[in-house]
């Protein structure tokens, strides 16, 4: 039965179907994130220092693990940044599942209304077929 809070209940539902999409987004962002972190860690783990030859050779390993302690590093504060996102999506998640169920609550008493007003109309259309009915047979007999 729809009621005036009907196309309230199905924005609230809409909303809550974005927010699982932007979450979704959100776990492949991090996903994707922790993977390339971990190829870095990997490409990190097979440098090898150099055990003899000239002191550039050093420094050209010495430049190689900094560029990848740094890269790692920005990458962890980008999946940082996705984890609190992630967390803000939650809560928000969270707050509009509250939103849809108060939307819902309002619309089932609306619904009760309606019936209780349909079940008095109806109760009072029966007495007075009651009374006429009474009626009729009292003028036939």
């Amino acid at each position: 039965m729809k009621t005036k809070f009907t196309p309230l209940v199905l924005l609230q539902k809409q909303k809550i179907d974005v927010i699982e999409q932007e979450i979704e987004r959100n776990a492949q962002a991090i996903k994707g994130k922790q993977e390339e972190i971990d190829t870095l860690i990997a490409e990190f783990a097979t440098l090898k220092e150099p055990t003899s030859g000239v002191y550039q050779a050093f420094l050209t390993f010495v430049h190689h693990k900094n560029e990848y302690y740094q890269s790692i590093d920005y990458k962890m504060g980008e999946l940082a940044l996705l984890k609190k996102k992630k967390q803000e999506l939650q809560e928000a998640f969270r707050l509009q599942n509250i939103e849809l169920e108060k939307a819902k609550y309002l619309d089932s008493l609306e619904v009760k209304k309606v019936l209780q007003r349909l079940k008095k109309r109806e109760k009072v259309e029966m007495d007075e077929i009651s009374v006429m009915l009474y009626a009729n047979n009292k003028e036939i007999l």
